[in-house]
């Protein structure tokens, strides 16, 4: 009995192949490349993960986003209602996504968020998500769309 035990373990290791991502995962771990190079101030890196005509959806006005340097444009967008509300030292913190789709072409990415910030010197957060539409190019994966959605920071 024991060795038929061995002779299966040694059979399991010889015939296991390696685990490789998948466009899924792939995807998945470009968004939260993006996310780390923004919490990090890397703009430059998150704006170039961007395709050229993405759409942004989010919760401050104008609230959509579209067109050329959408990126770049929702940055400064989001640095002018930060400043208007006193919002400072906005960080976005996140978890492994909780969907993760892919055909090779395209990708669907859901990632629970958690973002923080201090306004007027008190810290407020509000727990939400983002979801993530990327195609891939010749260039790798870029964001075709994301949306953060989520509650009233508290």
């Amino acid at each position: 009995m024991r060795g038929l035990f061995l002779l299966a373990a040694s059979a399991a290791l010889v015939f296991a192949s390696p685990v490789q991502a998948g466009p899924a995962e792939d995807a998945a771990a470009a968004v939260t490349t993006w996310l780390d190079k923004f919490n990090a101030g890397d703009m430059n890196a998150f704006l170039s993960g961007h395709a050229a005509n993405a759409v942004i959806v989010d919760e401050f006005a104008p609230h959509i986003w579209t067109g050329p340097d959408v990126a770049k444009r929702w940055l400064e967008d989001y640095g002018k209602d930060s400043a208007a509300r006193g919002i400072s030292d906005g960080s976005l913190g996140y978890a492994s996504p909780i969907r993760s789709v892919s055909d090779g072409k395209s990708a669907y990415v859901v990632v629970p968020t958690i973002y923080r910030f201090k306004q007027g010197g008190k810290a407020k957060s509000a727990a939400g998500t983002m979801t993530f539409v990327l195609d891939q190019g010749d260039g790798g994966w870029k964001i075709a769309s994301w949306t953060y959605s989520g509650p009233e920071p508290h």
